[in-house]
């Protein structure tokens, strides 16, 4: 489906490292996709993922399903849980002995942030911040959260009320209702692909050439990054936001820093001064064509898959 600020959820212990990812198409202003390569926005990929309007169906009806779960496990109180729009994807309760980091994608970041404003703004959040516009944030306890996701760590029980806890939880129950397995256990050709031509791309000789003009103009502006993704990252950066909270324990960890801020803002600049957008674009649009060409069996089957959902998300629903 359509990765619309998708959360990838990290979970991680001082023994045990687990990855679980649930993705979620957000409201779009309409289905309709761009169709001039001159778009940004414009990937030949996207006409094999699921439009945005399915995926908001079996959005919903995978939610309906786990909010029935979950009163049948014993969650009385979850019967009136709304879920148009959906919640946001479930988090584990802070405290609970295990340290939780959220990485957020979107298709409308592909290339990095691209606005100076909407940097100014959120750094490098801006996913997030979309993310967060999209789907109300709804707490839950750690037995709901065990219960909607199935994501055990260490001595976590398998049980709620005296019920089981189906594989990967209520949610993953939905999902092999709707899609007759759950999105984890299979390769989505789309998002393989993509990420391939991201990686194909970025060594493609205009590609590097786009990194090099905007690393001079960063430079112009008083930064020291090869690329966008390391401006990004920005370990230096890090460093310096980590001493700070740990000798101020006053900034709030999930907002971007007034220095990320000025580092994206920067960023943001240059792509548009150098245009390193339309380069970097026309090269990943080329590459995807190619990688169409030679996976179409797999993309077609992918395809028929996720209509053959939506049609069970709204047999489901009722629609």
């Amino acid at each position: 489906m359509p990765r619309s600020a998708a959360p990838l959820l990290l979970v991680l212990t001082s023994l045990l490292g687990l990855t679980a990812c649930g993705g979620q198409a957000g409201p779009a202003a309409s289905d309709g996709r761009p169709a001039s390569t001159n778009d940004p926005r414009f990937l030949p990929l996207a006409a094999y993922d699921m439009p945005d309007g399915d995926s908001r169906t079996v959005s919903r009806a995978r939610w309906a399903l786990a909010k029935e779960c979950m009163v049948r496990l014993g969650f009385d109180s979850l019967k009136s849980l709304a879920v148009d729009p959906v919640p946001a994807w479930p988090e584990r309760p802070a405290n609970t002995g295990v340290l939780t980091a959220v990485l957020y994608s979107d298709d409308d970041f592909r290339y990095g942030i691209e606005d100076p404003e909407q940097a100014a703004r959120y750094g490098y959040q801006a996913a997030r911040a979309a993310y967060e516009r999209r789907y109300p944030e709804k707490k839950w306890t750690l037995p709901q959260y065990l219960a909607l996701t199935g994501q055990f760590v260490g001595d976590d029980p398998k049980t709620v009320h005296g019920h089981r806890i189906p594989e990967r939880g209520c949610l993953g129950e939905a999902d092999r209702a709707i899609y007759g397995t759950t999105p984890q256990e299979r390769t989505n050709p789309v998002l393989d692909l993509e990420t391939k031509s991201l990686q194909q791309g970025m060594k493609d000789p205009a590609w590097k050439k786009a990194n090099k003009a905007w690393s001079a103009c960063m430079v112009k502006a008083g930064y020291h990054y090869a690329t966008p993704r390391d401006a990004e990252i920005g370990e230096d950066r890090t460093r310096k936001e980590l001493e700070e909270r740990l000798t101020e324990h006053r900034r709030d960890t999930t907002e971007p820093s007034a220095q990320e801020k000025k580092t994206a803002t920067a960023d943001a600049r240059c792509k548009q001064q150098t245009g390193y957008l339309r380069t970097v674009h026309t090269v990943d649009v080329r590459i995807q064509y190619r990688l169409i060409a030679k996976n179409r069996t797999k993309l077609e089957e992918e395809r028929r898959w996720e209509r053959a959902a939506d049609r069970r998300a709204q047999d489901l629903l009722g629609d």
